[in-house]
């Protein structure tokens, strides 16, 4: 392909890429295009990242997966050219959701993301990929038609695991410790390194950071907003390592076994990608599905030693929006003062 078949329009800046549209035929034809500052290149950690996604994203063919198309290099720019998706990143579709319908997606929905998401990780797994940046902002979608789109019909549409800069491919069953991600869906135990708390100095990870992440992603579905956002990073460290966090009283048994099963604060106790590929809760008809009894909670923190503090609250109260004497407690689950800041 040649650079000056393409009219490029910026799109926005997502870490350390710029995300632009590229296009060509008169816009028939068009491209999500990484847009890598060669100058950058000098700082051989920025290099070693950039290569390697690159490296991961020829060798990678998975319908939940970004698609790879080429590499073009200019004088100043690397453009890395994939497939284009037309629904925008999940955030988008769980933020244009809750201001439409005041309440999270319901668990129909949730399911048919998740069945989609776990398919493409699994195959990543599969081939001893860990993204190690799973969140909501890295996951697109790519609506049927434009009929679908316009009507955010994402059960027509397919969901897209997306931006490989942080990934990197197992060796000897082990990572080495790299403190990398975002903050907020972390797992606990790079976070407590990067905190620097005693007893992480040495600590190590594998693929089971993606469970962890996946578990905060599926969170956000269910209550809309992330389960332990925060305004620092203490509060943060509070939060996971005592494993506060909200949901709602209307989930199913289905739901949260599932939940419960990627929320493991010990990487040794979390489930696997195979073993998660193939819970009720992804297979099972949702109209089956049984009401959640609180007292399960017992018996999932007995049999799993689950560290955690879960709080469970009525959905209909946090998400009236007419509603002022919750409006603290609406704000304080709401609150979009994330960390969001990616670190490396």
């Amino acid at each position: 392909m040649e650079y000056s078949d393409l009219t490029f329009t910026e799109i926005r800046k997502i870490g350390h890429n710029n995300i632009c549209l590229a296009s060509k035929e008169e816009g028939k034809i068009k491209y999500t295009t990484f847009v890598i500052d060669i100058s950058k290149l000098k700082n051989k950690i920025y290099k070693k990242f950039v290569n390697n996604q690159i490296y991961i994203l020829r060798n990678i063919h998975h319908p939940n997966v970004i698609k790879f198309i080429d590499k073009l290099i200019t004088k100043k720019q690397i453009l890395i050219l994939t497939e284009y998706y037309n629904g925008g990143t999940l955030l988008n579709f769980l933020n244009d959701y809750l201001k439409n319908y005041h309440r999270p997606p319901p668990e129909e929905i949730v399911q048919y993301i998740m069945r989609q998401i776990i398919d493409g990780l699994k195959y990543l797994h599969d081939k001893k990929i860990v993204h190690r940046d799973l969140k909501c902002e890295h996951i697109m979608i790519n609506y049927e038609d434009e009929y679908d789109k316009e009507n955010n019909n994402i059960m027509k549409s397919k969901i897209v695991i997306t931006d490989f800069f942080s990934s990197a491919y197992l060796k000897k069953g082990k990572l080495s410790g790299e403190i990398i991600g975002t903050p907020v869906y972390m797992d606990p135990g790079i976070l407590n390194k990067k905190c620097k708390i005693p007893g992480y100095e040495n600590y190590e990870y594998d693929e089971k950071v993606d469970i962890w992440s996946l578990g905060i992603i599926f969170c956000e579905l269910l209550t809309g907003y992330n389960p332990f956002s925060s305004i620092s990073f203490e509060e943060l460290l509070k939060k996971v390592n005592n494993g506060d966090y909200y949901l709602p009283t209307n989930l199913s048994k289905e739901t949260v076994s599932f939940l419960y099963c990627m929320l493991q604060y010990y990487p040794s106790k979390r489930t696997s990608i195979d073993i998660l590929f193939k819970h009720e809760f992804l297979r099972k008809d949702i109209k089956k599905f049984k009401k959640l009894n609180l007292n399960i909670l017992k018996f999932y923190r007995y049999n799993y030693k689950i560290k955690m503090n879960t709080r469970f609250y009525k959905l209909n109260k946090i998400f009236d929006e007419n509603s002022d004497s919750d409006s603290e407690e609406k704000d304080k689950l709401n609150s979009k003062k994330n960390i969001n800041k990616k670190e490396n």
